[in-house]
């Protein structure tokens, strides 16, 4: 019987799940519960055993990798055929069909195009230009304005300018809204936030969609936003016949600065009838040890917390190492020996081994002694193809020929290749623009036909080329399909012979990167007709492709595969979610970096900031390592350093405690020396100045120290040359 290979090497609860005839259901699905394999089933249940049809399911997902990795397994199960007329994307991408199909009542341009970050600070920019505001003030800063402004979105704040403090914000929010207007585009949180608008005031268009999707499955919802959840409610209201699942973790709920809201799994209890709670709690990821200590590190978030507890039928495993450092030296040294003596020694892959850290910044010292000592590795979270340069400015040439009015795409490559039209010209174009609320396409024909006389000749005359170039490229590659089309314009443009002509290894890479990108273009015609929801037939497919490389971009924590190469991983923890390693680092476990200080004093922070930790414990799979030091250098100046609190909260059962005194007492290390000289240490040299120790090796009766100076650089001095710094 098919349903019995449906739920076929399920534990009770996963069966219970897939086979769930109630009306709406809440999965809480602890870390490494296999969710995605229970989602999968569930599809096929609903189609293969209840008999729904395939265009009746919505199943939404947070990112596009999960999204192919659920079309994927679907296939296997049901066929291929089947799953592509099943709607299985991201948020964003479904409200980006939606809104293309109904853009005339969404108040959208037929040609709308979706903007990234990049474009977006380029409109604040020109708003804060605009307004005469000062960027010295902090709450007119760029990133500050882009903040607010995708939290009015994101939190459907509009309608309540009277709650908001900084009414100011509002008034730059609608001038940002007017000049998206203006320039036929929209932001990627524009894309929920007119879903949202577009479902709530035309009744029609709502019928439409919860007429087709009877039964909608939700992933990661602990990760949506009340516009998001605002979209899944206006489904549901008042349309009886429709089955929800939704499929979610409190426990790792980690996006709530970019708008998630934890508190969405209790509304949806209060807001949807019937609602049956299933909990996934036997874990197949991890050890009892790590698990025990994850249970318990998370226990301290009860009070607004849905009550779950990890286990697993394997052993206890290895205890939890937490390794007290002298500085971060000494910490990168440490795992630097770690991996060479328990890894590379032992033949075992370094790519299911993972250093994970709450911020950026304390890569660093990390990879300095990862290149020393020739231990492969890659920092997860790297420039994105549609983020490089060479990628960026060719779609912007695309995102002009298709929509003259797009500001940013226009400032970006009005000099790209360099045609003589520097920043004093493109402020003169931007003040007729201000003074005559034009767009900065519009006024540059204003002045090539009206007002000549205020550029230089040579400057008008490259403007006037400029503009004749957008528009000779639109109208020569009308009629060019869309691979054509972009390898035309990347030519006649100039671009492939801005990267052509320096035949460095750089170049050649952007060369080789424009290439992929009409490959991509090919990729996209050849599966468009395998769209879940029809465009109209005169759709521009070029519209659809740029809209579809912003999606692409924007998705949050997508990384590539690269099964060729065996090297450590790096990344965020953030970047970390979804993901396993065998080995697994955290660094840096000190109050004020983990948690940070700002969460530190507020508990909603808190309580997010422990459940990042949670999220980083529970991808190891075999061996968890946590590190934190005595000291750290902080601008410039070494402080001491407390042990995060999360340390504390461990159950003292499930770890093992190693000190950097213990490696003091081995004569064979060499990061102590009779000098009491150590990596990481001030010293002061009489001719050469202040410095820090970089590596210390015995010579004879002597040690050499490779010292990097504040003045000099980097130097190697005998020991009894340099003193201790008495800072």
């Amino acid at each position: 019987m098919y349903n019995k290979k449906l739920l076929n090497n399920l534990n009770d609860k996963q069966k219970q799940v897939v086979s769930a005839i109630r009306k709406n259901l809440l999965v809480l699905a602890g870390a490494g519960s296999g969710k995605t394999l229970v989602l999968v089933r569930r599809i096929a249940w609903l189609i293969s055993i209840e008999n729904c049809s395939p265009k009746s399911i919505l199943a939404v997902t947070f990112t596009n990798k999960a999204a192919k990795e659920i079309k994927m397994r679907v296939s296997q199960l049901i066929g291929y055929k089947e799953q592509q007329n099943i709607w299985i994307g991201t948020f964003h991408s479904f409200a980006y069909y939606v809104l293309r199909i109904h853009y005339a009542e969404a108040k959208l341009p037929k040609n709308f195009q979706i903007i990234d970050n990049e474009d977006q600070k380029r409109l604040v920019k020109r708003i804060i230009n605009i307004m005469n505001l000062s960027t010295n003030d902090e709450k007119y800063s760029i990133k500050y304005i882009i903040k607010c402004i995708n939290a009015i979105k994101n939190n459907c704040l509009i309608n309540h300018k009277k709650n908001i403090v900084n009414i100011p914000i509002y008034k730059i929010y609608d001038e940002y809204q007017k000049l998206c207007e203006t320039n036929g585009v929209i932001d990627f949180n524009d894309l929920i936030f007119k879903l949202h608008k577009l479902l709530l005031h035309n009744k029609d268009i709502l019928k439409i969609y919860q007429k087709r999707f009877q039964n909608i499955l939700i992933d990661e919802f602990q990760d949506t936003s009340s516009s998001q959840y605002n979209c899944i409610y206006l489904l549901y209201k008042n349309n009886y016949k429709v089955k929800i699942t939704i499929v979610g973790d409190d426990d790792q709920s980690i996006y709530g600065w970019r708008g998630a809201k934890i508190e969405n799994i209790n509304h949806f209890l209060k807001d949807f009838h019937n609602v049956q709670t299933i909990l996934l709690e036997q874990n197949y990821r991890s050890t009892s040890n790590i698990l025990n200590a994850a249970n318990k590190l998370i226990s301290n978030n009860n009070s607004i917390r849905l009550e779950k507890k990890l286990w697993t039928n394997t052993n206890n495993g290895k205890l939890i190492s937490i390794y007290f450092a002298l500085n971060e030296f000494d910490e990168a040294e440490y795992i630097i020996n770690y991996i060479k003596n328990n890894l590379i020694k032992k033949n075992i892959q370094l790519n299911n081994c993972v250093i994970l850290y709450r911020n950026n910044f304390q890569s660093r010292i990390i990879e300095e002694n990862m290149l020393k000592n020739n231990i492969p590795y890659k920092i997860t979270g790297s420039i994105r193809f549609y983020a490089r340069q060479e990628i960026k400015n060719t779609l912007s040439y695309l995102k002009l020929i298709s929509n003259y009015n797009d500001d940013s795409s226009f400032e970006r490559i009005i000099n790209i290749p360099k045609r003589r039209i520097g920043v004093v010209t493109i402020n003169t174009i931007k003040s007729i623009a201000k003074q005559l609320n034009l767009t900065l396409w519009k006024a540059s024909n204003f002045i090539i036909n009206e007002k000549k006389n205020i550029l230089s000749k040579i400057t008008y005359n490259s403007l006037k080329k400029f503009v004749y170039l957008i528009k000779s490229l639109k109208e020569n590659t009308i009629n060019y399909s869309l691979p054509i089309k972009i390898e035309k314009i990347i030519k006649s443009s100039g671009l492939w012979n801005l990267y052509l002509q320096n035949n460095d290894e750089l170049n050649n890479t952007k060369i080789n990167n424009l290439k992929e990108l009409i490959n991509s273009a090919v990729q996209f015609t050849k599966f468009k007709s395998n769209s879940n929801l029809n465009l109209s037939k005169d759709d521009d497919n070029l519209i659809e492709f740029l809209s579809q490389t912003i999606l692409e971009y924007e998705s949050k924590n997508e990384q590539k595969e690269d099964k060729n190469n065996d090297f450590v991983q790096m990344m965020t923890i953030h970047s970390s979610k979804g993901l396993e390693f065998n080995q697994v680092f955290m660094i840096g476990m000190e109050e004020g970096i983990f948690p940070n200080k700002t969460s530190s004093s507020k508990n909603e922070y808190l309580y997010e900031e422990r459940r990042l930790a949670y999220v980083g414990i529970t991808r190891a799979k075999k061996k968890l390592i946590l590190t934190y030091t005595k000291k750290r250098y902080f601008y410039g100046k070494e402080v001491d350093s407390l042990p995060s609190r999360f340390i504390n909260e461990l159950p003292d059962n499930c770890i093992k405690k190693i000190s950097y005194l213990d490696n003091k007492k081995n004569s064979q290390n060499n990061f102590f020396t009779d000098y009491n000289f150590y990596l990481g240490q001030l010293i002061y040299h009489n001719i050469f100045g202040k410095g820090i120790i970089l590596k210390i090796e015995q010579v004879k009766n002597n040690k050499k120290i490779k010292i990097k100076f504040t003045n000099v650089g980097i130097k190697w001095i005998m020991s009894n040359y340099i003193k201790i710094y008495d800072q």
